[in-house]
């Protein structure tokens, strides 16, 4: 995991100079991107953990990194927006969570691959039925309903603490605790009545 943040931090950095016009006319158009560069900058290792922690996987990571900062990037100028960072957060988020939701339709069409999957998994060691664990939470995550969901991606999975949760998501940290406790519960339920809080 620390070879591929740390790879991925490496092409962090080396995004801005790949972003840059080459020898344009559109002065007006690189003004209005900037943003985006600033943001790859300021936020991109962020961001990135962000993804590793949803997603778990270094392919999808850079996938949605990637996903992310195009759909930035093609946006006609900067939304008029209270918090660009804020936006970016739950960009990335709805990008991994629909990647996740991508992936279990997938599993979905080909029960045959997945027999396969499942009969490897018992003979498998218990590294991979924590990995088959983790993979049943993301899954409940994506299920969660969108103002739950991004609090239990900021505060549990991004460790960010509730005021920093709050001030993203425009809402009170007591609130945000609330919405966590919530979400625990309904997780908990989900998944068998484990104690996740």
């Amino acid at each position: 995991m620390l070879i591929a943040v740390g790879t991925a931090s490496q092409a962090i950095r080396a995004l801005p100079a790949m972003m840059d016009p080459v020898a344009t006319d559109h002065a007006a158009e690189d003004f209005a991107h900037r943003w985006v560069t600033r943001l790859i900058q300021d936020e991109g290792e962020g961001i990135l953990r962000l993804l590793w922690r949803i997603l778990g996987r270094e392919q999808d990571v850079l996938d949605a990194y990637q996903d992310c900062y195009c759909k930035l990037a093609t946006l006609p100028q900067r939304p008029n927006l209270r918090c660009a960072k804020a936006y970016v957060y739950r960009t990335a988020a709805n990008i991994a969570i629909e990647m996740i939701r991508t992936r279990t339709r997938r599993q979905a069409h080909w029960p045959r691959i997945v027999a396969e999957r499942k009969s490897e998994h018992e003979e498998s060691s218990e590294s991979t039925a924590d990995s088959d664990r983790m993979e049943d939470f993301r899954r409940r995550v994506a299920d969660l309903p969108p103002h739950l969901r991004n609090v239990i991606v900021l505060r549990d999975l991004n460790r960010m603490s509730y005021k920093e949760v709050g001030r993203i998501l425009g809402i009170d940290p007591a609130t945000a605790r609330v919405y966590r406790r919530h979400a625990v519960v309904r997780l908990a339920e989900l998944l068998g009545g484990s104690d996740l809080s």
